[in-house]
């Protein structure tokens, strides 16, 4: 039995709310701060499948799981039955260890973190200039609007004539064209920025299916 006079022990679930607490608050950031242009981009993606293009989706280091998810579930289904809409995951990061790509980052002498980062945006520009065509749409993942990869797939989307949907977190960036739909993601932590990618993700996906299906209310 613990001593009247004993010091407060710390609360063992305390870590643990934390993250939840801190997901809830950057959550709720975005929401509140970006309920338009997530609606902007079920938009574009709904354009782009009814003019009979493909959503390219385009990730690496952190955010390299997001394209080929988001790809089976474009290719599948969200929650409601629907035809399989064209989505294509573009992959970069063979030889960039995704386990853990802030350690490698951090770890790599500067060169060679470069000629790394090069090779990945390569890869990815190299596929989005073999598969992109003027109907489509590149949905962009990155954690902040500097990261090379993104950048350069950027431009090459743009060379293309390609809109994009970016979703990232940071400040805003000033290379977007006139079609393209900036998605921007509250940060407190890079856990935290990734959960909400995903969020950001099937919110987009559910708006993108209310467009082509209709609100399930209307079809009941």
């Amino acid at each position: 039995m613990q001593s009247p006079d004993a010091p407060d022990q710390p609360d063992p679930h305390a870590a643990l709310m934390r993250h939840f607490a801190e997901n809830a608050e950057a959550c709720m950031q975005t929401a509140q701060e970006g309920l338009f242009q997530l609606d902007l981009a079920a938009q574009l993606l709904a354009d782009t499948v009814s003019r009979g293009g493909k959503i390219l989706l385009c990730g690496a280091a952190e955010t390299a799981f997001l394209p080929p998810y988001l790809a089976s579930r474009l290719g599948g289904l969200l929650e409601r039955e629907r035809p399989p809409l064209p989505a294509l995951a573009l992959l970069g990061d063979i030889g960039w260890p995704v386990a853990n790509p802030s350690a490698t980052a951090q770890a790599l002498p500067p060169d060679m973190l470069e000629q790394l980062q090069q090779g990945v945006a390569q890869s990815l520009v190299s596929q989005l200039q073999q598969f992109g065509q003027m109907e489509d749409t590149l949905w962009l993942y990155s954690m902040d609007a500097q990261q090379p990869y993104a950048l350069q797939a950027l431009a090459a989307a743009h060379a293309r004539d390609l809109p994009v949907l970016w979703m990232h977190g940071g400040e805003p960036s000033d290379a977007l064209g006139e079609l393209d739909v900036e998605v921007l993601l509250a940060q407190p932590r890079g856990l935290r920025l990734l959960e909400q990618c995903l969020l950001a993700s099937h919110v987009v996906c559910d708006a993108l299916d209310r467009i082509l299906l209709g609100d399930e209310e209307e079809n009941d």
